[in-house]
């Protein structure tokens, strides 16, 4: 399933003529709430234990793909925990409450594997992909209880496979791929399907290719997403488009970058950021300025853009790119994946087989922690 990659060398040097002009003026935008560990304040930064059971204890299962919501009170994460009633074969997909410690499995019946969840700002809604025979998109609603497959009512051509790529930070929208098994038509077709009205819309045709990553404004009115895979060879494996679906343009932003990797829209679809040429690069959609704003390779970034988490050879490290500061939050083989940092960069989510973050770590097996910078 997706996760961050490590970048080679240093991390980010901050070029400040570019930030002047991507990020001047810029409506910043927050999360409303926050969970109590990240609205503590006085709390030092401090490193948490997320895959734990419901009293805290430590898995006898590893624990992989973790997520947290906007607000910092949800998370999502994926074990093999036999305590949980999984085991290596059985994967299982747990909710954590973080202010109660409760767990809530999201299970669609006895066989499946999950991978990749995405949470909303307030953790309301939880996408995901599963599988069992072929991979398939899904969305939890935690409100009802209820889980509900996404897929187009007719898509064009033979599509067995598919896979969640984004949910909209209000969770009203989210962005997920149809496909088949041959050859590179995995991802053949982008659909967002808008959760209010249940209704989907395409976003790219197969004639585009196939898609790596997605991700979709709040009002649905852009969508941002990769055709091709992202490469470090010499290759031009991989662009990142910008779409206004009710007007039907398009454009590249990547143009004479090479190989480009998408890391998500802002939820005001005013700026897209990616990955390109060992660097992070924002487009500016009102200006179509695209700038060099770090060096590094981001794997996740806040709804507003304002924070990125970098992999680096060192290991994860949060940037803010108003100010250039930056926070070591995990180590050298910790992974995150595109859902991993809450608003305000209070909080990073990722897994690691380190045994010293945490006190009495002595499962043996690789877990998801939490990392709050404040």
């Amino acid at each position: 399933m997706s996760t961050a990659r490590h970048g080679g060398g240093r991390a980010w040097t901050l070029a400040t003529a570019a930030l002047a002009l991507t990020l001047s003026g810029a409506a910043l935008t927050a999360a409303t709430t926050t969970a109590n560990a990240d609205s503590a304040g006085t709390r030092a930064p401090r490193t948490d234990r997320l895959s734990t059971a419901a009293d805290g204890s430590q898995l006898d299962g590893g624990s992989t793909d973790g997520a947290i919501s906007g607000d910092g009170r949800h998370a999502a994460f994926v074990t093999r925990a036999p305590a949980l009633g999984c085991d290596t074969y059985l994967h299982c997909l747990k909710l954590k409450d973080l202010r109660t410690g409760a767990l809530t499995g999201i299970d669609l019946g006895s066989g499946h594997l999950y991978g990749n969840p995405l949470l909303s700002d307030d953790g309301g809604r939880v996408a995901f992909t599963a599988n069992k025979r072929f991979a398939t998109p899904y969305l939890y609603d935690r409100a009802t209880g209820a889980t509900t497959r996404l897929w187009p009512a007719d898509p064009p051509g033979r599509n067995e496979l598919g896979a969640v790529h984004a949910i909209s930070p209000d969770g009203t929208r989210v962005a997920y791929t149809v496909g088949n098994r041959n050859g590179n038509q995995n991802a053949r077709l982008l659909y967002v399907r808008d959760t209010t009205t249940g209704t989907d819309e395409l976003i790219s045709t197969p004639e585009e290719g196939d898609k790596g990553g997605a991700s979709v404004a709040d009002d649905g009115t852009r969508v941002a997403y990769q055709i091709g895979g992202y490469s470090e060879g010499p290759d031009d494996s991989g662009d990142v488009f910008l779409k206004e679906p009710a007007t039907g343009a398009r454009v590249q932003l990547d143009t004479g970058l090479g190989t480009a990797e998408l890391v998500r829209i802002t939820r005001d679809g005013r700026r897209v950021l990616f990955n390109a040429g060992g660097g992070l690069y924002v487009h500016t959609v009102r200006t179509g300025a695209t700038a060099r704003v770090a060096d590094g390779r981001a794997g996740s970034a806040t709804a507003d853009g304002r924070h990125v988490v970098l992999s680096t050879a060192d290991g994860l490290r949060l940037l803010d790119l108003r100010t250039g500061r930056g926070t070591d939050v995990g180590p050298a083989d910790a992974r995150a994946g595109h859902g991993a940092v809450t608003a305000k960069g209070r909080a990073v989510v990722f897994s690691s087989g380190a045994t010293d973050l945490v006190p009495d770590d002595t499962n043996g097996v690789p877990d998801v922690f939490v990392r709050h910078t404040r």
